[in-house]
This record gives C-alpha cells, structure tokens and sequence, in this order.
C-alpha cells in the first residue's frame, strides 16, 4: 500500500469503476461496497468515481481483517539455497523459505522517455514520484503522457494552482465512454457484456478466462498485451483538461535540456514542424514497464534463471516461473494471463491460483516451458 498511500496524487480518482475495484476475500463478504455502507461513504457499482482515500482506508481495513501478521520491512535480497531460497530483510533478520511471491506490482517500473534521463532531478521527474502537487503552485509545469495518469495529473496542477501545458505523442485523446446505467437488453448484453475492464466480447474473456489467454500464440499474448485497454481519459476527467490548458497532441519529443534553471524541450508535430516548451518542471505520465531485472531485492543467479518473454517472467498455469518456487503476480504476469493482469480485478484469479497451489504441495513441472501452447495444467 505504500505507492497509494505515499505516492499517489492525494486527490486523485480511481479510473476503474466501484464493481472493478474491490479486493477479493475467500468468501466474498468483505466487498467495497459493504465497507463503504458500513463507513457511510459514497459508493456505486458505475457512474460514481472512487477516491484514492477511500480505496486506501478500505485496502487497510481488508489487510488488518484477513493478514494482520503481516510486517512492514523491506526484503534486502532473496538468494538460491538448497531447497528454497533465503531471504534478507532490512531489519537484519534472515528468513529460509521454499516458496517467494513477487507482489511488488509497479515499484521500479517507472517509464522516463531517453530525452529526459539526463535532466536533474529538480527538474523532471515520474507521476509516480508526487503525492502532493501542491508544491507546483505558480509554478509552469508541462506534462508529457495522454493517458489518465498524465490527464489527471494535469488536471489536479491546474487545481493547485500550476500553469500546465499536456504534451501527447499520439494524434487525438482517447476519453472512456460513460457508463450506461439505463437497463440494457438481452441483446444489448450478449452482444457486449459488461466486465470488471468495460463492455465488449473480449474485454469478457481477458477479465473471466485469463487461463485462456495464456494458451494463445506467445506472439498474440504479447501484442494483445501491448494493444489492449491503452491510454485513455476517464470519463469524468474530460472536463477538466479540455479548455482548461494548451493540449498539444501529435507532438513527439526530440530533445530536453536544462537551461538558467528551468527545462526546454523540443517537440516535433506530425508535419515535422519544431515547438519549443519552457518550464520550470516536466512530469513524465510515460507509464510503466515491467522489467525483471529492474527488480532489486532479487539475486543474479536468480534472474539468470529467469525464462522471461519481453523482460516478464514465463509463468506456468499456476503463476510459478522457471525458477522452482518463485512465483510472479501483477504487471509481471500480464504477457502470460493477459491485460486483466494490470489491474485490481485480476488479483481474485490469481491470488487463487498461487495459494491453491502452494496448499496442494504440487511440484514445479518444466512442461509450460517446452510447450507452452499446449496449456498444460500443473
């Protein structure tokens, strides 16, 4: 919880709508709604956005009902030992264990455009890196991303108090429709069923048959992955961004550098005509990328162990790597179980996946890694 509770702008609204963004419990009694009834907030299954401070205040009150046990220390490093792995806290304690689950979701993933890795920090930074823009006040802020991050982001600058300019590669912005609560036919719900991820057919089986994704082609997994549910505005964000600042939209970045103190970036549009943007700071909303070898904690030996596809672990039906023991959830699992793998609505599979694994005592198998398109079930 550390990303929502430090990280996250303070008042920023979940994209996903009220059905999409519970947790799952093994009995399905500790829903958001029923926190949300039971604390007197607002809630709705669609038309209503969530706060970041509900959704926290609701995600500690799951973990302090179901896992209280659980320790806040960062793990210093995991390593191969003879039957399992060892594992180093930052307390100093050394734990051994024959199974570890990476749940880091987006830590170290951060997406920074080559242009503006060499600017100082004072001077560029993530979306992911500001809890509080409040500090932007008076100040000129450009923000570089399309996507609801980077819209939202923009749209709280300029609440504070910023003069924002957005900066999107691609040439229009995608804006998410609003949700219909108006009944809808049988036909109307054949035809597009509604998901934890929208409306449509195959929304519907990227949220309810992950396993059925993962027996596709490697090459349709992965560019399905990268195609599907892109960067786009929440519905009730539009408002707040368009006409209330310069959108600049089909200009791709060329070069930063810093000059008396502030940032200058050079932008090219479609046409290949150059733009000049001054600021005093520059927001990437690049989004994220899993990359395995991001992660720090994790041994070399380990990650030279490492089947991985686009730099995520191949996982076998049970969310297990290459690596015996080691399993992959989140981000990390998405090019083997789909998009659904990117957002809170794939946690319910995947967390019964892993643990009913790990009950069972089964052991590893190699067969998802020989032939992973036969989908053999471990």
């Amino acid at each position: 919880m550390r990303r929502w509770l430090t990280q996250m702008p303070k008042a920023m609204l979940l994209k996903s709508e009220g059905c999409a963004s519970g947790l799952p419990d093994p009995e399905g009694r500790y829903g958001l709604s029923q926190f949300c009834r039971d604390q007197g907030l607002p809630f709705a299954d669609y038309g209503s956005p969530l706060s970041r401070e509900t959704f926290a205040k609701y995600a500690l009150s799951f973990q302090q009902k179901f896992v209280p046990q659980v320790e806040d220390v960062l793990v210093s490093s995991v390593s191969p030992t003879d039957g399992g792995f060892e594992v180093s806290l930052s307390s100093g304690e050394t734990l051994r264990t024959t199974k570890v689950i990476v749940a880091t979701g987006l830590d170290q993933m951060e997406r920074i455009p080559e242009e503006l890795r060499r600017l100082p920090a004072e001077l560029c930074s993530h979306s992911a890196a500001h809890y509080d823009l409040s500090k932007f006040k008076g100040k000129e802020v450009i923000v570089i991303g399309g996507g609801q991050s980077g819209l939202e982001t923009a749209a709280l600058l300029k609440e504070e108090g910023a003069s924002v300019i957005v900066v999107v590669r691609a040439q229009t912005i995608a804006w998410n429709r609003v949700p219909s609560t108006n009944h809808r036919s049988f036909y109307q719900r054949l035809r597009r069923p509604r998901t934890q991820l929208g409306e449509g057919l195959q929304l519907w089986v990227y949220d309810n048959a992950p396993q059925v994704f993962r027996c596709l082609p490697r090459q349709t997994r992965l560019s399905r992955v990268k195609a599907s549910l892109g960067p786009a505005g929440a519905w009730w964000l539009k408002d707040r961004v368009i006409g209330q600042m310069p959108v600049f939209v089909g200009y791709q970045l060329r070069a930063a550098e810093a000059r008396n103190g502030r940032v200058a970036l050079q932008c090219t549009d479609q046409n290949q005509q150059s733009k000049e943007l001054i600021a005093d700071h520059v927001i990437a909303s690049t989004g994220y990328r899993f990359n395995f070898e991001n992660i720090p904690f994790l041994d070399r030996s380990l990650k030279s162990r490492i089947i991985h596809e686009d730099q995520m672990p191949r996982l076998s039906s049970n969310f297990e790597s290459s690596v015996p023991g080691l399993y992959f959830t989140s981000l990390a699992s998405a090019n083997s179980f789909g998009p659904v793998m990117r957002f809170i609505a794939g946690t319910g599979f995947t967390a019964r996946r892993i643990s009913t694994h790990i009950a069972a005592g089964q052991r590893p198998s190699a067969a998802p890694f020989a032939a992973p398109r036969k989908c053999v079930e471990n």
